[in-house]
């Protein structure tokens, strides 16, 4: 089976997309729960995801889903959090 369209493309501007995300991280420009830096590392691993599929690379493709998993989850974990926060703040959905 032949490598997919554009994989070494994709794989390049992933792993850019990884290291720009962690980068700016520890540099402070961004943080954990930063929509941006979740959104760095969901393209980053779907991406990475993409280049393992063919030829096929088991562990890198179970690795890059996990990763993808776990940004997708603290993406939810943000925007939900952000949602009820402003529900507390007009008093609206506050009961008891």
């Amino acid at each position: 089976m032949e490598p997919l369209v554009f994989t070494y493309e994709i794989g390049i501007i992933a792993g850019i997309l990884l290291v720009l995300a962690y980068g700016l991280m520890n540099f402070g420009v961004l943080t954990t729960d930063s929509p941006k830096y979740q959104a760095l590392n969901i393209l980053g691993a779907l991406g990475f995801a993409y280049t393992a599929v063919s030829p096929f690379n088991p562990g890198l493709l179970l690795t890059e889903a996990v990763w993808c998993v776990v940004a997708l989850g603290f993406l939810w974990k943000i925007f939900t959090k952000k949602k009820k926060a402003s529900h507390d703040v007009t008093g609206s959905a506050v009961i008891g």
